[in-house]
């Protein structure tokens, strides 16, 4: 996760359970990238480990950072369970805090959208770029917006599913709604319900929209001297249709 979204510890084994390993198809694309980098990684908004614990299982020298220690928590918990000694601290997009320098930095599962401002927005990419290696690279992917998927179920509470907590049985459910239209952010709201229908838990968090074009001027404005687009995960070109866009930037 990112700046504003630091969960509780009830939603943060909510999103443990939900974001399945393979539920999301970027698996392989950041783990080839990462084995395949000539020196350290680093994974910003790194979660509960989902693709972290997976570098680590497959021999990567990486590190990690967060923005919720709650999340943090759950992948020490996972990396003891295994065998694992990762390398993670708490800190947010903006500000890297990092000791060491990197050949790879990645920002994946749309993260990136959680900074809302220009500023933000820069600031992160300045501070990746303070923390790579001469022609290091950094891979984020965001989501294409799509207003006619998006405006369907605007205001509606979801229903996600149900999840374990303490020998308990949580029901989950999110709801998303325009925060503002001008700087064209929406607001995910979360709650987790008892079997009795009270809420026991609950978060709300605004993300932006990042179409190409933005994504591509804060580029431009950014430190990084080149950079470019895919259209998802198998290397083709961002294209009519597409839903996720793939970012390298090269220092």
């Amino acid at each position: 996760m990112a700046e504003g979204n630091r969960f509780s510890e009830e939603l943060a084994a909510f999103y443990e359970a939900t974001h399945d390993h393979g539920d999301i198809g970027d698996e392989s694309f950041y783990l080839d990238a990462a084995a395949s980098a000539a020196g350290p990684v680093l994974e910003g908004a790194c979660g509960t480990g989902r693709l972290y614990l997976e570098l680590l299982r497959n021999g990567v020298d990486a590190d990690g950072f967060d923005i919720s220690p709650a999340m943090l928590d759950i992948l020490r918990e996972k990396a003891a369970s295994e065998g694992l000694t990762p390398t993670v601290w708490e800190a947010d997009l903006r500000a890297v805090d990092a000791d060491r320098s990197y050949a790879l930095a990645l920002v994946p599962y749309n993260s990136m959208c959680n900074l809302q401002r220009v500023d933000d927005q820069l600031a992160a990419l300045e501070a990746f770029h303070d923390v790579l290696e001469a022609g290091g690279r950094l891979l984020f992917d965001v989501y294409v917006p799509r207003y006619d998927v998006i405006a369907e179920s605007f205001g509606e509470w979801q229903a996600v599913r149900e999840v374990e907590y303490e020998g308990t049985t949580l029901r989950g459910r999110s709801r998303a709604d325009i925060a503002d239209q001008v700087s064209q952010t929406y607001r995910t709201e979360q709650e987790l319900l008892d079997a009795d229908g009270e809420v026991v838990a609950c978060d709300e968090f605004a993300l932006s929209h990042l179409p190409p074009q933005q994504v591509e001027l804060l580029a431009r404005q950014s430190p990084f001297d080149q950079w470019s687009v895919q259209g998802g995960f198998d290397g083709e070109p961002l294209a009519d249709g597409d839903g996720i866009q793939v970012w390298e930037l090269r220092k």
